[in-house]
């Protein structure tokens, strides 16, 4: 490697160049990122500009670039960095600096300098090079998964009980390790259906299905018209960038904050918003992360509404989208007038979503209904008689029950295999986020 500062720097850097020692790791167009994990407790923090050959490691080494820097090149040049990687805040300032470093004395970007033919083609190539190793990485994983699967449903789930931890975890590294984040995740969540209590098994069972499906799904993408191969591809790990996404044509309309969700997973904080369009009466889901408790930059706020335009990703049903010009904010509306459907027509819509996705776990629907508490468990019943469990943390059952007090009001949530999870109801015109 002709940027090695020395021998020793290159072989140390080598030694690095493995998946294990790296969290976090990403890649966005010319800028690489990943956190290396050494003797200390906190992990480097280490960026790379391939472009402009910039790089920057929080390690004291006097070496430039250090080994960390090395073995991060390494990993990319080998298409072993994840290009669905969540962009840290770290490797965003560093981008920033060096964007702004590039100014020219007039002010503007040195980027419109137009880049040198041979020097574009080769970038363009090697681009290519490094998405073909990952289709094949993905590809050996996913037959690998396959038969893992088949051998779990052949041997019993008996061993997933002994230890619901470690039963799917070396698959689940494998996983990471062919470049498929997703399906790691998916596999790491196993052991909460393990511990899930009775009929634990006949749950898990469902998880491996479905698991099967995405990695026949994934064998025969050819054959898949074009929105259910960006389903299974999502599905497995890969994303759109940023910038790809931007340049899908913008849905506009006043969207409303209905819902928020947080989750955590190895270290990463995920926010998930619902959105409601008004004159569309379109669903969206936005989602932004956080790393080591920094918060989330978002400008949606619960229960209030946006004018902005949201670029949807592809696939279907689309519902993922990503936040693009905010042209104003309107605060809380108070004339919103959702009419609330049945719960026959929430399940179908539910339906109509699983023919369209098999892996989705839910959907936002607007039901009219009254809560009540029956048995110790929290009902939705709907102004024909049908009835649905509600699920969710028990604090926002308890503020739903005591906010909509036995009236039928429409509430907004979201419906999937085992019940309604409610996340805002609809009071007098007012949406009231729990």
């Amino acid at each position: 490697m002709e940027v090695a500062p020395d021998a020793s720097s290159r072989a140390a850097g080598r030694r690095l160049a493995v998946p294990g020692p790296w969290s976090g790791t990403g890649t966005q167009g010319a800028l690489l990122w990943g956190e290396c994990h050494g003797s200390g407790s906190t992990p480097y923090q280490v960026t790379v500009d391939v472009a402009a050959r910039r790089w920057k490691c929080s390690c004291p080494s006097r070496k430039f670039p250090c080994k960390h820097v090395l073995g991060l090149l390494l990993l990319w040049a080998d298409a072993r960095l994840d290009e669905s990687g969540t962009l840290t805040d770290f490797a965003e300032r560093f981008a920033r600096s060096g964007a702004a470093r590039r100014k020219s004395d007039d002010g503007s970007p040195a980027d419109a300098v137009p880049e040198d033919p041979a020097a574009a083609q080769a970038r363009r190539r090697g681009a290519e090079q490094r998405a073909a190793r990952r289709e094949e990485r993905v590809s050996e994983g996913m037959a690998e998964l396959e038969r893992w699967l088949q051998d779990q449903v052949s041997s019993g789930l008996a061993a997933a009980s002994r230890d619901p931890e470690q039963w799917a975890e070396q698959v689940a590294a494998r996983m990471v390790d062919a470049q498929a984040p997703a399906v790691a995740s998916a596999l790491r969540r196993l052991p909460r259906v393990v511990r899930s209590g009775d009929g634990w098994n006949e749950r898990l069972l469902e998880e491996l299905a479905r698991l099967h499906l995405l990695a026949r799904a994934w064998a025969r993408a050819a054959e898949l018209d074009e929105d259910l191969a960006a389903v299974v591809r999502r599905r497995v790990g890969f994303t759109v960038t940023t910038e790809e996404l931007l340049r899908v044509p913008p849905v506009r309309d006043r969207w409303t904050v209905v819902g928020l969700r947080d989750t955590e997973e190895d270290r990463l904080s995920t926010r998930t918003l619902w959105l409601r369009g008004r004159s569309t009466g379109r669903w969206a889901s936005v989602h932004y992360y956080s790393r080591g408790g920094e918060g989330f930059a978002t400008p949606l706020r619960r229960g209030e509404e946006v004018d902005a335009d949201l670029h949807f990703h592809p696939g279907r049903p689309p519902l993922r989208a990503a936040l693009g010009t905010v042209h104003a904010e309107h605060g809380r509306p108070a004339d919103c007038t959702w009419p609330g459907g049945t719960l026959a027509r929430a399940r179908a819509q539910w339906r109509e979503t699983l023919a369209r996705d098999p892996w989705s776990d839910g959907w936002p629907v607007v039901v009219r209904g009254t809560v009540d508490l029956v048995g110790g468990c929290f009902v939705l019943t709907d102004d024909d008689g049908d009835a649905v469990a509600l699920l969710g943390r028990w604090p926002g059952l308890v503020e739903l029950l005591g906010l909509t007090a036995a009236r039928s009001l429409p509430v907004v949530g979201e419906i999937g295999p085992d019940g309604l999870t409610p996340t805002a109801f609809l009071e007098d015109g007012t949406v009231v986020v729990l």
